[in-house]
């Protein structure tokens, strides 16, 4: 928008000036992105058909209205919608045409204005095919042209750039996006949230209403449109936590700054990668463990549990304890019975052997099965807390699925805490 703007007031075209915190108005959007178009018709004309048709998507002309003022709230909840989608838009697109209004400017430099736009991210990172649109001035004024290739190449030369001026998060990030076994998920999901920061704080939009939505789309797990809202940190957290598969949370961890407000547990903004620390490696091997403290490097909302101070033991009374092994008790025990008597039966008309015989086969088929109940379950000495704000009096049926031994569950004590039957 920032370009078009350019070349509207270059044709005369002086949009007023919105209040303080407020968009342009559409219509005044609109009318500037048309001279956009005016410019890309005119660049791609001459090299095509002139009756050809071509199908184009420009953010102000598709996505929905923002400001109506028949059912605003509708019309923001489909904006927010369709901009959870771009990255999967320009992932489908048979091209995405690059522009910024500097003279001369090949798009793959770090001073362009296009590449420290933040939704740019997922306008580049996934295109097959890049169409380069480049200003230059003639002696009959300025004109535009285009040049048309492949989209890994324009990242490369993108990925060239940021490795001359030792940006190393960059580097890595279209380094991945052009041959993804060079660089794994681990250091990539780094440099992408480096990188999504980077370019929201130099739009001037320090809040990162829309970092969950950008990044959305190019991490290996995504989110529900609905689960990301305006939560500022709390989307990145959501996002981290669905891909904490794919990256070291301690690596994380070792390269973040302080936190800057405490809506998450979760750090601050990932430090700026420099030369000579670009292989930097994790400085915390572990999360440390706590009794009565919040853990300092915790990225996604948890709480410390202190370690056990004795290791985990086997049930030896797994038959007796647990309800499931019900049926089995109760079997077992009557075979037992059943052997005993017959035993008797045995010994009592002088077949002593096999009596004998059938006495130990009861206690041995007795005592294997209960061996192998004690092998499958541990001792259960200690409380288990859950606190039910969240789960309400139904606590018991939504854990039950989960583990079976909470499905009975207790009051227990003055502060209606449930402790584990």
């Amino acid at each position: 928008m920032e370009s078009a703007i350019a070349l509207a007031k270059e044709q005369g075209f002086v949009p007023e000036a919105p209040k303080a915190g407020l968009p342009l108005p559409r219509p005044d959007r609109r009318l500037i992105s048309d001279y956009l178009l005016e410019l890309y018709c005119s660049a791609t004309g001459p090299n095509g058909n002139p009756n050809r048709v071509e199908y184009i998507w420009l953010d102000e002309r598709c996505l929905s209205d923002d400001d109506q003022q028949d059912n605003e709230e509708t019309s923001k909840t489909q904006r927010s919608i369709e901009l959870g989608k771009l990255a999967d838009i320009f992932r489908g697109a048979t091209q995405v045409a690059v522009f910024c209004h500097e003279e001369n400017c090949d798009h793959t430099t770090l001073q362009c204005t296009w590449g420290q736009r933040l939704f740019t991210l997922p306008e580049i990172l996934h295109a097959e095919k890049v169409l380069r649109l480049t200003r230059s001035v003639r002696r009959d004024g300025m004109t535009a042209k285009f040049v048309e290739m492949e989209g890994y190449k324009f990242r490369e030369a993108m990925q060239t750039n940021a490795a001359k001026h030792n940006k190393w998060h960059s580097f890595a990030m279209f380094q991945h996006f052009v041959n993804a076994g060079s660089i794994p998920w681990q250091q990539a999901v780094h440099a992408l949230i480096v990188e999504a920061i980077r370019r929201d704080e130099a739009g001037d939009f320090h809040d990162h209403k829309y970092l969950g939505k950008v990044l959305n789309g190019l991490l290996p797990r995504r989110a529900r449109i609905e689960d990301l809202g305006n939560g500022r940190w709390r989307d990145l957290a959501w996002l981290l936590e669905l891909n904490q598969a794919s990256y070291n949370a301690a690596s994380l961890a070792a390269v973040c700054s302080i936190s800057e407000d405490n809506t998450v547990n979760w750090l601050g903004k990932p430090i700026h990668p420099r030369a000579g620390n670009e292989r930097l490696e994790p400085l915390v091997r572990a999360f440390p463990v706590s009794l009565n403290s919040d853990v300092p490097l915790m990225i996604i909302g948890g709480e410390a549990l202190g370690f056990r101070s004795k290791p985990l033991k086997r049930d030896r009374y797994g038959l007796y304890n647990n309800d499931e092994m019900k049926g089995i008790k109760v079997s077992s025990f009557w075979i037992a019975i059943l052997c005993v008597t017959l035993g008797s039966v045995y010994v009592g008309i002088g077949l002593y052997y096999l009596g004998v015989g059938l006495y130990l086969l009861g206690g041995l088929l007795y005592c294997c099965v209960e061996l192998f109940a004690s092998t499958i379950y541990v001792e259960r000495d200690g409380w288990v807390f859950l606190e039910d704000k969240e789960l309400g009096d139904d606590t018991a049926a939504k854990l039950g699925p989960q583990d079976y031994n909470l499905r009975i569950l207790k009051l227990w004590g003055l502060f209606s805490l449930r402790s584990l039957h």
